[in-house]
């Protein structure tokens, strides 16, 4: 008799164990909604619009609620961002260095590579 009621004494703590873990995972789930809501709405509506556009939904998309998105809509959102981050990473160790426009007068000799000077102002 002690085997079984330890065997139902684990199915019990299993079974509690299991509803108090469903229990959070349903809060955590609801948290998650509005944290990414926040994040949302943190965003500017023009940078929230572009995105949109961008993923080939209706731009007045963007002015919306992130909940008026459905699963297939922010994946493609997810998708555009994701294509858009890469780019931007490639433009950021493009758009450095250079000559100085002539325009700045004494700098327009300064050879600049983006992070420090390679020679002295002239």
């Amino acid at each position: 008799m002690g085997i079984a009621s330890k065997v139902e004494a684990d199915a019990l703590s299993h079974a509690t164990g299991n509803a108090a873990i469903d229990a959070a995972l349903s809060l955590l789930s609801t948290d998650r909604e509005a944290v990414r809501a926040a994040h949302w709405n943190r965003l500017d509506e023009k940078t929230r619009m572009m995105i949109c556009h961008m993923a080939g939904l209706d731009a007045k998309k963007g002015k919306g609620a992130l909940r008026d998105l459905d699963a297939l809509e922010r994946g493609k959102i997810h998708c555009e961002v994701r294509r858009l981050i890469k780019s931007l990473e490639i433009v950021l160790r493009c758009a450095q260095g250079g000559e100085m426009p002539v325009k700045c007068g004494a700098l327009a000799g300064h050879s600049f590579d983006g992070i420090a000077a390679a020679g002295a102002l002239q």
